[in-house]
């Protein structure tokens, strides 16, 4: 837990490092120590910039401080086109049911000023739908998960762990618990492969779809059962489920059988070196013979 606990810490330090570059940049050119009540585009720019570069900035410390490997089995392990493919019908299916659920919760959207903002910002659409795949595929499922799983007994509770995280650092009611879901699935899907391609593949497609249904709807607050009624909302989350669980036992049963070696490479060392240590001995042993 400490490692988890020493790269949340890092995630905010770098937020909170370039958002504060930023606000301090704009103070400082208008000369006055007050944010505008209305964002103008200057503020804009900084606050976009910020946060694509702090993204960035995560990432860069994850891969440079070996946090995540850059190994072929980390990053091409279990990676079939067909699995590539089943992954993104995987998680498309996934946002019907967990869409759908997400609205009758009705739960309060505290960040709907700052998701408007990055909806309507081209750096903000990069930090979606580019940047945000990949660092936090890095994060959550590369540096902690994929450290829980070689160091705990039981893969289900760095999954859910890992995902838990990642639902509450979105900081969001409204997001919270899609993000956990959709973890389970990213992290299910780590475990299962070993490989970090397919979820941020599944990453990257969840995020640019919900870009492109904001951008591409005529009213952005409109519901699936305000669409499509109450019938055919509850159609389409139950054909969205049944296409899940599918999707699930086609990779668990045909694409991926088993799930990938989880070790902990100190363990590993250890025995090698007694296995060094025994061979060793009994070399010694028969040449005292």
């Amino acid at each position: 837990m400490g490692r988890t606990i020493k790269l949340l810490l890092y995630f905010f330090a770098y937020q909170l490092a370039f958002m504060g570059v930023a606000i301090c940049g704009y103070m400082w050119y208008h000369h006055t120590f007050e944010l505008p009540k209305t964002p103008d585009s200057l503020y804009t720019n900084l606050i976009m910039l910020a946060q694509v570069l702090s993204t960035a900035a995560v990432g860069i410390h994850l891969l440079a401080g070996k946090y995540v490997g850059l190994d072929r089995k980390t990053w091409g392990y279990h990676c079939s086109p067909k699995l590539l493919v089943t992954s993104v019908i995987f998680i498309l299916a996934m946002g019907f049911w967990t869409n759908y659920f997400n609205e009758l919760a009705d739960l309060p959207n505290n960040m709907e000023a700052a998701f408007d903002m990055m909806m309507h910002h081209p750096l903000g659409i990069v930090a979606i739908v580019i940047m945000a795949p990949l660092v936090e595929e890095l994060l959550f499922r590369g540096a902690i998960q994929g450290h829980l799983l070689r160091t705990w007994k039981h893969p289900a509770g760095a999954i859910v762990l890992s995902s838990l995280i990642f639902g509450l650092v979105h900081g969001n009611w409204v997001q919270a618990p899609f993000a956990f879901v959709t973890g389970l699935a990213l992290g299910w899907m780590y475990y299962r492969t070993g490989s970090l391609l397919p979820g941020i593949l599944m990453h990257f497609v969840n995020n640019s779809a919900a870009v492109i249904a904001f951008l591409s709807a005529d009213d952005p607050n409109a519901t699936m059962v305000s669409t499509y009624g109450a019938t055919g909302a509850a159609l389409m989350a139950a054909g969205g489920f049944v296409l899940t669980v599918l999707c699930v036992l086609f990779i668990q049963k045909k694409l991926v059988p088993q799930p990938a070696s989880w070790h902990q490479p100190a363990q590993a060392e250890t025995i090698e070196i007694e296995d060094q240590t025994l061979s060793t001995q009994t070399h010694s042993h028969n040449e005292n013979i």
